[in-house]
This record gives C-alpha cells, sequence and structure tokens, in this order.
C-alpha cells in the first residue's frame, strides 16, 4: 500500500496541488487550452505508443471487453436512475464522471503492485476496452444532439484515430526518432490534465461537494457490482476475475474532466469527483482487497 501511495497517488496529488496554486495566483488561467491541446496532441500520442509498446494480446479481448461493457452499463444506469431521483434530469457530466475510471493511468501500476506481471495482459486489455468505450459511448453522452452528430464527434477526435491506427500497425517498426516523439509528446497528457484538474478546482464551489462524493461512491460500488456481475457468467482463471474487478473499481478517470471541459458539461463537478474519488479510494481499496479473498479465495 506505501509504494502505491508513494509511486502513484503521492504525485498525482502534488501535480493537481501545483494546479490549484497556479489558478490561485493567475485568475485568468484557463483549462480550455489545456483540454484542446491534451485531447489532440498528447492523448493521442500517448494511446498510441502505449498500445505498440504494450503489444496487446488479442485473446483477451473479448472476455474483457464484455467485463468493460457491462461496468459501463450498470454505472450509467445507475447515474441516470439518480440524476432522474435527485433532480428530475440527467447531468452528463454527473453520468460520465460516475462510469468512466482511471484503467490506465492509476490501474495498470496498481495491479502491477498487486498482482505482478502475470497480470498484465488482462490489465492491458481492460485499458484498451475502457478507452474505446470512453471516446465512444462517452462522448455520445456528453453530445447530447443527434446521434449523427454524437457519431461524427466520436470519429473526429484523433484519440479515436489512434487507437485504430495502434491496432493495424502494432509490430511495424518506425524510425527511433518517431518513437521518441511520440513517446515525449505522449508523456506530457497526464501532467498537464491534472495541472488542469486543480486548475478547475481552485474556482469549485462548496455545492459540488456531496454530489462529488455520491458520485464517487457510485464509482467504485457500480465498478465492483457490475464486475462481479460479468465474471460470474463469463468465469475465468480467479486472477483474471481479481484483476476485472479491481480495474472496474477505480476511481474517476481523469480524462473525464478534459471531455466535459471540451463539450460544456459541468467540468467543475468531474474534477471534484476525480479528487475526491482518487482521495478516498485508499480505503476503499482495502475493503476491496477483503472482499476478494472471501469472494475469490485468492491470496
Amino acid at each position: 500500500m506505501s509504494s502505491l501511495f508513494i509511486d502513484v497517488i503521492l504525485p498525482t496529488y502534488l501535480l493537481i496541488g501545483l494546479g490549484f496554486l497556479l489558478g490561485k495566483i493567475f485568475k485568468d488561467l484557463e483549462t480550455e487550452g489545456i483540454s484542446t491541446v491534451v485531447l489532440n496532441v498528447f492523448a493521442p500520442a500517448l494511446v498510441f505508443y502505449s498500445f505498440r509498446e504494450s503489444k496487446v494480446d488479442f485473446t483477451f479481448v473479448l472476455p474483457v471487453f464484455a467485463v468493460a461493457a457491462t461496468v459501463v452499463a450498470t454505472g450509467y444506469a445507475t447515474s441516470i436512475l439518480y440524476g432522474k431521483i435527485k433532480w428530475g434530469k440527467r447531468d452528463r457530466g454527473f453520468e460520465v464522471s460516475t462510469t468512466f475510471m482511471n484503467s490506465g493511468y492509476l490501474g495498470i501500476p496498481l495491479i502491477f503492485l498487486m498482482f505482478g506481471k502475470k497480470a498484465f495482459p488482462y490489465a492491458i486489455a481492460f485499458s484498451v476496452s475502457m478507452t474505446f468505450l470512453h471516446f465512444t459511448v462517452g462522448i455520445m453522452t456528453l453530445n447530447p444532439g443527434s446521434l449523427k452528430d454524437a457519431v461524427l464527434s466520436v470519429l473526429k477526435m484523433p484519440l479515436v484515430h489512434s487507437i485504430i491506427l495502434a491496432f493495424f500497425v502494432q509490430d511495424v517498426a518506425l524510425p527511433s526518432g518517431i518513437e521518441k516523439m511520440l513517446k515525449m509528446t505522449g508523456t506530457a497528457t497526464i501532467p498537464s490534465m491534472l495541472i488542469a484538474i486543480g486548475i478547475s478546482l481552485s474556482r469549485i464551489e462548496a455545492s459540488h461537494v456531496k454530489v462529488s462524493l455520491v458520485s464517487s461512491l457510485l464509482r467504485f460500488t457500480t465498478g465492483t457490482i457490475g464486475a462481479l456481475a460479468a465474471v460470474s457468467i463469463i468465469g475465468g482463471p480467479i486472477l483474471f476475475k481479481s484483476v476485472m474487478v479491481v480495474q472496474s473499481s477505480l476511481p474517476s478517470a481523469v480524462l473525464n474532466y478534459v471531455l466535459c471541459d471540451k463539450f460544456k458539461q459541468n467540468p467543475q463537478l468531474a474534477a471534484s469527483v476525480i479528487f475526491l474519488s482518487t482521495l478516498v479510494f485508499p480505503v476503499y481499496l482495502f475493503l476491496l482487497k477483503v472482499l476478494l479473498r472471501f469472494t475469490f479465495s485468492y491470496t
């Protein structure tokens, strides 16, 4: 647990804190420009390079994608129902923040720390599946116009193009200079997003805290329940089941903020949910480890 805090959670909060400080000092500093660069340059490079480097084993994709789709459906159904009951309407920023988790930046290091390298194929396949759902279903949710407009918005996203391209050129050798350029560009993604979150948090309203806590709790529980339901039907090794449950129960994805900011769907709430869910996750992770031992007899 100490390695998780030092290697993953602490750097996350330091960068968010830096963004918060910048937001307080520079009152006119906006996040829209950062979000635009991240979505159109940094994130596509990160995804393209990561997918090539990871050498995704496609034999895992179908069952893992089934788990990811079940988790997304569970999160959406629960968050939409909550919004209808609580506010009498949908809050698309709330829905996306509740549904999509940080399966890449936080999930993959966490899976390594918990289960070792033998779990990597499952973790990578889940991250690939969730990224695809995030930038298709997630964007369609945030763009509430016609289905045609939503599909066009998805197809215009460079990140979606980078996912598709990475699949086809995974084993194609590129000049070393291009590989280095992609890696350098991609590594700017996470720091940029976290600083943008900190800037947004510097302007957050106190009224968001309660809703953010509800969204965070729903993020954890719907992920766990959805994954448990899926793996109970799909079956598979205990390691597969355990990785799927942990990956599905992670804090809200950092990219949720960038997408909500782009489509003007309550980005401040998205930032608050990311912050709170990441803050309380170590407590939930302890409970999750107990659940795994009890459910799968995993040691």
